[in-house]
C-alpha cells in the first residue's frame, strides 16, 4: 500500500477482526492536487468531511461514509463562476491482504487492500466526488445563459432587444446610399 492520501488513513485496531464489529469515524483532510471534472473543481487544500462507519466483516472491512465538499463552479450557460456543496456517498470494501484469493484477484487488481490495519479512504471518496459530478455544471436550474447574438448575460436583462437583422443579401445596396 501506498502512503495514505494526507489525513485520509483511518487505523482499523479496535475493530480486532472480529466480524460485526462497528467503529464510528470523522475525518476533516483534503487533497494537495487539484480535483476537476469539467467546470467543476476542489482546489487542492480544500477541506473534506468524512463522517462514517467502519465494520469488520468476513474478509475485510466495509466503509460506509458521507463525504461534505465545497465545489467551484463555472456555469455552462451564462459562464459565471460559483460555489456549491456537495455531499457524496462513499461505500467500499478494502480486504485483508491474505483474503484477496478469494475473489479470483491479485494485487494488481481493483481491490483495495487493508495494510497494517491501516486504510486509505481518500481514493475512494475523490472518486466518489468525481462520479457525482453533474455533465453539465449551472449556477442556478432556470439560467438563461448568454445571448448568441451578442453575448449579453440574459439573467442581468432577460428583455434586451437588438436592431433587426439586414438580410445579408441586401446589404450591398443598403450600403449604396452611404457611398459618397
Amino acid at each position: 500500500m501506498t502512503r495514505p492520501e494526507a489525513g485520509f488513513g483511518l487505523n482499523l485496531h479496535d475493530l480486532r477482526r472480529t466480524p460485526g464489529s462497528i467503529k464510528d469515524f470523522r475525518v476533516r483532510a483534503s487533497y494537495d492536487h487539484e480535483i476537476r471534472v469539467g467546470l467543476i473543481q476542489v482546489p487542492p487544500g480544500r477541506e473534506v468531511v468524512v463522517t462514517g462507519t467502519l465494520q469488520s466483516v468476513g474478509d475485510g472491512v466495509l466503509v460506509t461514509a458521507a463525504a461534505t465538499v465545497t465545489l467551484d463552479a463555472q456555469c455552462a450557460r451564462c459562464l459565471r463562476e460559483f460555489t456549491t456543496d456537495d455531499v457524496v456517498d462513499v461505500q467500499e470494501l478494502f480486504v485483508y491482504p491474505e483474503r484477496v484469493g478469494d475473489y479470483g484477484a491479485d494485487e494488481t487488481d481493483d481491490v483495495q487492500l487493508i495494510d497494517d490495519d491501516l486504510v486509505d479512504i481518500g481514493p475512494a471518496v475523490r472518486d466518489a466526488i468525481i462520479l457525482n459530478q453533474p455533465v453539465i455544471s449551472l449556477c442556478r436550474p432556470d439560467c438563461a445563459g448568454l445571448c448568441p447574438r451578442c453575448g449579453a448575460d440574459l439573467n442581468d436583462d432577460p428583455g434586451h432587444d437588438h436592431a433587426p437583422d439586414t438580410d445579408s443579401r441586401w446589404l450591398a445596396l443598403a450600403q449604396w446610399g452611404k457611398m459618397s
